[in-house]
C-alpha cells in the first residue's frame, strides 16, 4: 500500500538539495502541502517549486521563528516538522577547535532544537503533530574525523527520546532515521572516483549499491503518515545494512 500523505503540512529544513530536496519531492508526490525550509531562497526557489519555500536558516531563531509563522499563515498547522538541515566537514580530533565544534553544533544540535522550539507550541495546539529529526549511523559506528558531527547526532538522539517523553501527551511523536552513506549533490562535489567510493560502502554494507535521497524517502513518508501512529521515542537505521544494532 502506498504511502499517503494526502493534506500533510509538513515543513522540511536543508531543502535545498539532497536529502532535503528528495523528501521535498517525494512528499509532494504522495499529496502533502510540502514547505521547502531553504538556506538560500534566492537560489533554490523556483527548483522547489510547487513547494512553498521559505528562507530558514536555522542558525537564526529570528528566522525560523518568521519561516514557522509563515507556514502556519499560508496553510493554517503543521502537522510535520523533517529537521534535516546539518553540515558534516570532516577534522581529525587532534585539529579540532572549539570554534569548529561549536559550529557545528550551532548548526545540526542547536538547529535542530530552534525548529522543535518553533513548531511545538503549533503542535500543542493542534492536539497532535510528528517531528523527525536526522541522526546518522557514524554515532554508532564511530568513524574517524567526526568527532565533532558525531556528537551532535548523539545529542539528536537524547534530544529525540526526550522530547517523545513529554510531549507524547499532547499528541505529538518524536522519531529519528539514522542514515548511512548517501549520495548527493554535496558528496559528488567533493570529487573523487565513484567506483572506488562504491566498493568502500559495499565492503561495508550488507546490500550493494548506493542509499540516494529518493529510496530513504519512504522511511520519512513512513514516520510522517498515521500508519505510525504507535511509534514515538524510536530511532530506526537506513543503511543497507552498514550497522547491526
Amino acid at each position: 500500500m502506498a504511502i499517503d500523505l494526502t493534506g500533510k503540512v509538513c515543513l522540511i529544513t536543508g531543502a535545498d538539495e539532497g536529502i532535503g530536496y528528495g523528501v521535498v519531492q517525494g512528499f509532494l508526490k504522495r499529496g502533502a502541502h510540502v514547505a521547502a525550509g531553504l538556506l538560500q531562497p534566492d537560489k533554490f526557489a523556483a527548483r522547489v517549486a510547487p513547494a512553498f519555500a521559505v528562507a530558514m536558516d536555522v542558525t537564526k531563531t529570528e528566522q525560523v521563528n518568521a519561516a514557522v509563522d509563515a507556514v502556519i499563515k499560508k496553510f493554517g498547522r503543521i502537522d510535520v516538522l523533517v529537521n534535516n538541515a546539518g553540515v558534516y566537514p570532516r577534522c581529525p580530533a587532534d585539529e579540532l577547535t572549539f570554534d569548529k565544534w561549536r559550529n557545528v553544533h550551532d548548526i545540526n544540535l542547536d538547529g535542530t532544537w530552534r525548529c522543535c522550539e518553533a513548531v511545538i507550541p503549533h503542535m500543542k495546539r493542534q492536539g497532535q503533530g510528528v517531528i523527525l529529526n536526522t541522526g546518522s549511523i557514524t554515532f554508532r559506528a564511530g568513524l574517524p574525523q567526526l568527532a565533532h558531527y558525531e556528537a551532535t547526532k548523539g545529542g539528536v538522539v537524547g534530544l529525540t527520546r526526550g522530547l517523545a517523553r513529554d510531549l507524547g501527551k499532547y499528541g505529538i511523536r518524536v522519531n529519528c532515521l539514522h542514515l548511512g552513506a548517501i549520495r548527493t549533490e554535496g558528496e559528488m562535489r567533493l570529487g573523487g572516483d565513484q567506483q572506488k567510493v562504491l566498493k568502500t560502502y559495499e565492503e561495508k554494507q550488507s546490500m550493494p549499491g548506493r542509499l540516494t535521497p529518493e529510496t530513504i524517502e519512504p522511511s520519512y513518508a513512513f514516520f510522517a503518515c498515521d500508519e505510525s501512529s504507535d511509534i514515538t521515542g524510536q530511532c530506526l537505521t537506513v543503511d543497507r545494512g552498514w550497522i547491526h544494532e
